[in-house]
């Protein structure tokens, strides 16, 4: 009756997650780069065809970056209506949080799937942009899905977790590997950095697992070798890259800092409680592995808080580790005490993030209607409102205020209008 009651309310539970993605998904407006990518790179013609991708992206690999694997789906996404990323969105949600309780002993508790929740959403500083944005969660959050489906039976095999694989699962995850390597710059190195750190531990060294790591590393070097990557790299100045640490470092702490507090003291409390050494042990590979990512934006051109999603997932579920190790030290006055410190921190962000949700929604229905308006009347110019919200729970729309510069002129093409201009409120 308890796994009956337990399977239950965790279903209910995915299900509320699924029905609020899905809506505050449905309630983000494109920006920026969604614009830009509804056209091929070379032709600038509207992406219409599957067929069109192919050469875009080859051009997109010279030019711009060498994520051609996560952008050409972008271009995908782009040809139908929002509502299919919505839900493909509101989907992936569900899939972390599921990715998250699989690393636990007892995966059903519903108060770790509360907590889980709590975890990304509060300690996230660009939640907005790496999970509502159609390009930024694309590049981002369905990265870390990527990168965690990957590493699994790694941790599988280190936590000595029977699987059986079958010979088709095996070709997908093969194939997974490349792709997840061609993901991300920063947070394909905390993936490998873990792979093989618990590969090393796990002594258990498959050819499964060793061609895994090379067919990752392999899409890592595709990924790296794009022409157009040395020539958007940063500084390779080492003063300038000790600059850029230090930066990243102070903004760490200031953004996560309360986050790498309660990892500390549940790391305390895990050691004192005799937990299993090799979920601690997993927790500390974990955290290193997403301060690594972090790391490797010294040498960026620039720093911005969605390039802390990687981080902030690893770190999560590091905590969650420790924190189920932990629990035998909390009598019920320190789990009410803890568990009301997290709804706290969860219903402030929440409030605020939800109201600018609602707000940045509302802007986008007068953009809209103003731009409708424009063109039913003949005009082909259009002065439009830079918003930028106050939380980082949605995205900002911003925009130049020259014509010429970018993203102008990609909004000018998506709703074929010769000029887009730029204003902030007063």
């Amino acid at each position: 009756m308890n796994r009956l009651f337990d399977r239950k309310a965790e279903s209910v539970f995915f299900a509320l997650v699924f029905c609020w993605m899905l809506t505050i998904t449905a309630l983000s407006p494109m920006v920026a780069d969604d614009f830009s990518y509804c056209f091929a790179w070379g032709t600038n013609a509207r992406v219409t065809s599957v067929l069109q991708i192919f050469p875009s992206m080859a051009i997109h690999r010279e030019l711009t970056n060498g994520r051609v694997l996560v952008h050409g789906l972008v271009q995908l996404l782009l040809m139908f209506p929002k509502g299919l990323f919505n839900l493909l969105n509101a989907a992936n949600a569900v899939l972390l949080l599921w990715l998250f309780a699989r690393h636990l002993k007892d995966r059903r508790q519903l108060a770790v799937l509360i907590v889980s929740a709590s975890l990304l959403f509060t300690f996230q500083p660009a939640f907005g942009e790496v999970s509502l944005w159609l390009t930024g969660a694309v590049n981002y959050s369905w990265g870390v899905s990527l990168f965690l489906l990957f590493l699994w039976p790694y941790t599988a095999a280190y936590l000595g977790i029977a699987q059986k694989r079958a010979w088709w699962k095996s070709l997908l995850f093969f194939a997974l590997s490349f792709v997840s390597g061609t993901w991300s710059e920063s947070g394909v190195l905390a993936m490998l950095f873990t792979a093989v750190c618990l590969s090393l531990l796990s002594r258990r060294l498959d050819w499964q697992g060793i061609l895994g790591i090379l067919l990752a590393l392999a899409g890592y070097v595709f990924l790296m070798t794009a022409p157009a990557t040395n020539g958007r790299a940063g500084s390779a100045d080492v003063m300038a890259a000790f600059a850029n640490f230090g930066a990243i470092a102070g903004e760490t702490l200031r953004k996560l800092g309360l986050l790498y507090l309660l990892w500390g003291l549940c790391l305390w409390l895990a050691i004192r409680a005799k937990g299993d050494k090799k979920r601690i042990t997993l927790a500390i590979v974990l955290l290193l592995a997403g301060l690594g990512a972090l790391a490797a934006y010294a040498f960026a051109l620039y720093f911005a808080g969605r390039h802390f999603c990687t981080t902030v997932f690893f770190t999560a579920l590091s905590v969650l580790l420790l924190l189920e190790q932990a629990l035998p030290c909390f009598g019920k006055g320190w789990r009410r005490t803890v568990c009301a410190l997290l709804a706290a921190l969860f219903l402030v962000r929440f409030a605020f993030g939800m109201l600018d949700v609602a707000v940045i929604y509302k802007k986008s229905l007068t953009r809209e209607a103003l731009i409708q308006s424009a063109l039913a009347a003949g005009e082909r110019e259009v002065r439009l409102e830079s918003y930028i919200p106050r939380s980082g729970c949605s995205v900002a729309f911003t925009l130049s205020l020259d014509a010429d510069e970018w993203p102008n002129y990609s909004v000018a093409d998506y709703y074929g209008l010769e000029k887009v201009t730029g204003y902030y409120p007063e």
